[in-house]
């Protein structure tokens, strides 16, 4: 079973494509624990949700994911819209509409389309020590929206569930009233493939909740992405972070230093005792993606007394879903000199994602009745 959540995960995040209007998937930890925590707050159970750059507003679901664009944080002022428009995603994903999609994809004669949608191609970037890995893994836009528009009833649907928890949970519609009435707008483009806005306006316009306050979280991640929250000092933060100016003594209320510090680390810049702080900052964010930055921040500066959280992160269920696993681990093996086990690493990784030529090297430089039972058990490729 964990062979084939693996698989899947590889496969949905292959999708690799030079296009100018494409989707480049951000890892961005905060973000994702950010929804982590939503799930939890309207007792919903947990989906992983993805950031992708793209200045489009737009929300989509791939398989059991939802993705949110950059361009929808810009766009985005109340913090209760963006749940909202997570509860119709949401509502999409429990209601199976993906699946239902991608039969009548086979069925039809877009079937090359949605081959190609799961081709496999990946560019890898092993980043510097201070930035972490990173990936470049784009998702093309027409293929996003091919695989994302849903029928009419599919939306009507994820509406209905929507609707029942902004009752629920009591959630002001006033923006996304607003949005909805302006979705003519090419930049509200979110809105189009839905069903008749006046409809559906009606249906938002018997709920007059008061306007919550937004959360610093929701604050913090905005102003990342938009520089434009209503937070003027987390605004001015990120500004400055872009010109390469971090001030390790300033204060900014109501965020964990250790944020602040993870932002300027991704952005090369000098954290002063980083590495107590790295640690610390996944006492508050256990975010496999995470767990896989520190594990290669611990190597790229040789902490070898660290390499013990190496090895109990080993088998980590989600961490083995992460993308890179049988690459760090890979690394990890080749940095103590158990070659046998580096390769083998290297080789899973390298099938994995279709690199025929390095996967060929590696594959063939190891001998498998060396490999313990319990790595093998967990090989995609045998």
């Amino acid at each position: 079973m964990k062979i084939k959540l693996k698989l899947i995960f590889i496969i949905l995040f292959q999708l690799f494509y030079n296009n100018s209007n494409s989707y480049e998937i951000i890892r961005d930890p905060i973000f994702e624990n950010y929804f982590i925590d939503l799930s939890n707050e309207l007792k919903l159970n947990k989906i992983e949700v993805y950031l992708v750059k793209n200045d489009n507003a737009n929300a989509f679901i791939i398989k059991d994911n939802i993705y949110f664009t950059t361009g929808l944080l810009e766009a985005i002022n109340d913090e209760d819209t963006l749940k909202a428009i997570y509860l119709h995603e949401y509502g999409h994903i429990i209601k199976n509409h993906f699946n239902s999609k991608i039969i009548k994809i086979k069925q039809s004669n877009k079937i090359n389309n949605f081959h190609s949608l799961f081709s496999v191609g990946l560019a890898i970037i092993s980043g510097n020590a201070e930035i972490g890995l990173s990936t470049s893994i784009t998702l093309n836009n027409n293929l996003v929206n091919d695989i994302s528009k849903h029928s009419v009833n599919f939306e009507i649907e994820a509406d209905n569930f929507m609707i029942d928890q902004i009752r629920k949970n009591k959630l002001n519609v006033s923006e996304l009233v607003s949005f909805l009435s302006n979705s003519s707008d090419p930049s509200n483009s979110y809105f189009r493939t839905h069903p008749k806005k006046e409809d559906r306006i009606n249906n938002l316009n018997e709920f007059e909740y008061r306007k919550s306050e937004n959360s610093n979280i929701f604050e913090w991640i905005k102003s990342k992405y938009s520089k434009n929250s209503n937070n003027i000092l987390y605004n001015i933060f990120f500004k400055n972070l872009e010109k390469g100016i971090f001030n390790q003594d300033d204060k900014l209320n109501k965020i964990n230093k250790e944020l602040k510090q993870y932002e300027a680390f991704k952005k090369g810049l000098f954290v002063e005792g980083w590495n107590d702080e790295f640690q610390n900052l996944l006492t508050i964010n256990d975010n496999s993606f995470l767990k896989i930055e520190y594990i290669n921040y611990i190597l790229d500066h040789n902490f070898d007394d660290k390499y013990y959280i190496i090895e109990d992160l080993k088998f980590d269920r989600n961490l083995m879903n992460e993308y890179f696993y049988y690459y760090i681990y890979g690394k990890y093996y080749n940095k103590i000199n158990k070659i046998n086990l580096a390769d083998f690493y290297f080789c899973q990784f390298y099938q994995a994602i279709n690199s025929i030529n390095k996967a060929d090297f590696f594959c063939e430089k190891y001998n498998i009745s060396d490999i313990p039972t319990l790595d093998k058990s967990y090989a995609l490729f045998k």
